[in-house]
């Protein structure tokens, strides 16, 4: 067993804590007790037998039980790892080293007894526990007691001086240890206060900087700190909150009721828990500015677990509550009318299926001619059409009736408690409201369809089913013509937008009518290619208007705008009954009879006869015509393209029949 003072100092000095203080100086306290009975079991044997001559076997087993008391402190030090239970073992033992010394030796050294309890006392008062004091006061009068019993019968009085000087010498080394044990716990405090100032400093620079507001309130809920991003949220400075209630710094209330909130800390000091703010509390500042806030407050507990104060944590929660509104808003709606949408209107079919809404009417629309809309005109124009209806919708039903876009040109409308007769008056109004507005100069339709459920055993889903059959047989109706309105409308609008192109059209019209008369056709395939010239750039009314009047040259994405208009004018004419015999042609129209035309590079025969027809007539016209970029040609310069282009531009023959029977030149 090897024992250094300074290593054992050294330790003492460097430890923090309590826990690993006590382990240290009890093992300080056992190697010193270790050593200093051994050391009186050697010099009490030794001194006795040598110089005092006393009786060799009752000394020897002193000394024995001496090395007994040694080796039990010993084996105490290495067995028990509770410092608490072993700094208690060490106090008995203490206790029985001292009686023991007391009934053993005071034959040879008497009242020097008083010294031995003396130094032992000073070691034990220093490492002091209530149990060591105890033990060392009933140690002490036990020996005051025997000593006064035997006091008379001592006659060694020589043995007691010789036994006094050597153990007032061994008072400098008792009370060297009482210094290094003074002095390490005087260094474990300093050590503990610097590492607690350290850590409230950092704790206190880290409320300071958080991005949170953080309030901290003493046990009877006055403020004691409070960082600058709580002052800038309660309008309240650390001087001005310092010792005010928490109520008169942390005003909260109810975002809808207006109540006043209880404050969270009181909450904390009574459930002795974290506790929550719930949802919709509002934050008044000191000037009255309002903001919505989520927080938390906890306790704040010392080591044995009791409840010190509270720490109130809170952030402006106006931001995100937005966005968390915004994006339940997105879920539930449809982004571009405003209206529920599809997830919206299926859960709250099934939440109002009860009794109690019977009878339940559901109406179902559909908007019609929307792709030719978007065709023509683009998406644009084709989401005003939807959002037109979307707000007559919502215009003439009633605030609580349930109002979805369930595609995209589908709307679905719940009406709770409202029987057919009901129904019908409110869709004869809707399409009423309806017909008063116009889109791009077109009318617009929407088909309704409805069905009232009236039983509650009938399933609502079914009664959807047959509004929804209604709609689209009233949709089979009337579409086709609806359709045809669509394509009038179109040509309408396009002789607005651009004026100079019904003057091409009327023109080709004419002389496709020319060729036609020249084939000797009937009047009804005249008449449709008549048609066919009129129709054949409709696709144009999806083409910008600064395009269509642009001088300078075309750039490559406006160029294929132009290039688009034969499939625009496909997709418009194959929507309509009256005119989709006619759509194949408008879409073949810039092809040419070598296949270096577009949009599918189609040859010869290839191309569709009267698509070849319209591709003479068209640019005949065009080259007459003056365009915003570049003069008119004359009908010579025109007729020399014609004939020059016959056979790879042109059908030769049609070229021919043309420039011979309806232009009167020669082809050669």
């Amino acid at each position: 067993m090897k024992f250094n003072l300074s290593l054992s100092y050294q330790e003492l000095c460097q430890s923090t804590d309590y826990d690993t203080s006590l382990r240290l100086e009890n093992r300080f306290f056992a190697n010193v007790i270790i050593y200093f009975l051994l050391a009186a079991a050697v010099f009490s044997t030794s001194g006795s037998i040598l110089l005092l001559h006393a009786d060799t076997q009752r000394v020897i087993l002193d000394g024995i039980g001496l090395l007994l008391f040694s080796f039990a402190f010993w084996l105490s030090s290495k067995l028990i790892r509770n410092e608490k239970i072993k700094m208690i073992i060490f106090s008995e033992l203490l206790f029985a080293v001292l009686i023991y010394t007391v009934l053993r030796f005071y034959y040879l050294i008497g009242p020097a007894i008083w010294t031995i309890s003396f130094l032992l006392g000073v070691i034990i008062l220093i490492y002091s526990k209530n149990v060591m004091i105890i033990n060392f006061s009933i140690s002490n009068m036990i020996a005051v007691l025997y000593m006064w019993y035997r006091f008379e019968n001592f006659g060694k009085w020589n043995n007691f001086y010789i036994a006094q000087t050597v153990l007032l010498g061994m008072m400098y080394l008792a009370f060297y240890i009482v210094f290094i044990i003074t002095k390490s716990r005087q260094k474990t405090i300093y050590n503990q206060y610097e590492d607690l100032y350290i850590s409230e400093e950092k704790m206190y620079s880290t409320l300071l900087s958080v991005g949170d507001g953080v309030i901290t309130v003493g046990m009877e809920g006055n403020v004691e700190l409070i960082n600058p991003v709580a002052a800038g949220l309660t309008g309240w400075t650390q001087d001005m909150a310092k010792g005010q209630p928490i109520e008169s710094v942390f005003k909260i209330v109810n975002e809808y009721t207006r109540e006043e909130v209880k404050s969270p800390i009181r909450l904390v000091f009574e459930m002795e828990e974290i506790v929550q703010l719930a949802n919709h509390t509002m934050l008044i500042s000191r000037e009255g500015i309002e903001s919505a806030i989520e927080d938390t407050a906890a306790p704040i507990k010392n080591k044995s677990g009791q409840i010190i104060g509270c720490i109130l944590v809170f952030r402006d929660f106006s931001e995100k509550k937005d966005r968390q509104k915004h994006i339940e808003y997105l879920s539930f709606h449809d982004q571009l009318t405003g209206l529920y949408n599809r997830r919206y209107f299926e859960e709250e079919m099934e939440r109002i299926d009860k009794k109690r809404n019977l009878p339940l009417t559901i109406i179902y629309a559909d908007v019609n001619g929307l792709k030719t809309i978007n065709d023509a005109f683009g998406h644009d124009k084709g989401d005003l059409l939807i959002q037109h209806v979307a707000d007559t919708l919502k215009m003439v039903c009633r605030a609580d009736d349930i109002i979805a876009r369930v595609g995209g040109d589908e709307f679905i409308v719940l009406l709770p408690q409202t029987d057919t007769l009901a129904a019908d008056s409110l869709v004869s109004r809707i399409k009423e409201k309806l017909e008063q507005g116009t889109i791009m100069d077109i009318p617009i339709s929407v088909s309704f369809g409805w069905d009232t459920k009236l039983d509650e055993n009938q399933s609502a889903s079914e009664v959807l089913k047959n509004a929804e059959d209604l709609m689209y047989q009233n949709k089979f109706h009337s579409s086709s013509n609806k359709r045809n309105d669509v394509i009038t409308a179109i040509l309408n609008t396009m002789q607005i937008k651009w004026p100079e192109e019904e003057a091409h059209s009327a023109g080709v019209s004419k002389l496709c009518e020319a060729i036609a008369k020249a084939y000797q056709l009937s009047d009804e395939k005249t008449e449709e290619l008549s048609t066919l010239g009129i129709l054949h750039d409709i696709g144009k009314i999806a083409i910008d208007i600064n395009i269509l009047n642009k001088t300078e040259k075309l750039s490559d994405s406006e160029w294929a705008q132009i290039k688009a208009h034969p499939e625009t004018g496909f997709r418009l004419l194959g929507s309509s009954s009256q005119f989709n015999k006619l759509a194949q042609d408008v879409l073949a129209h810039h092809e040419k009879w070598d296949g270096t035309g577009y949009p599918k590079g189609l040859k010869g025969a290839e191309i569709s006869w009267k698509a070849r027809v319209i591709a003479v007539a068209e640019t005949y016209d065009a080259m007459i015509r003056a365009r915003p970029y570049r003069p008119a040609f004359s009908e010579m310069e025109a007729i020399a393209e014609i004939r020059q282009n016959a056979g790879t531009q042109f059908d030769p023959d049609i070229a021919k029949v043309f420039l011979e029977q309806v232009i009167g030149v020669s082809i050669n």
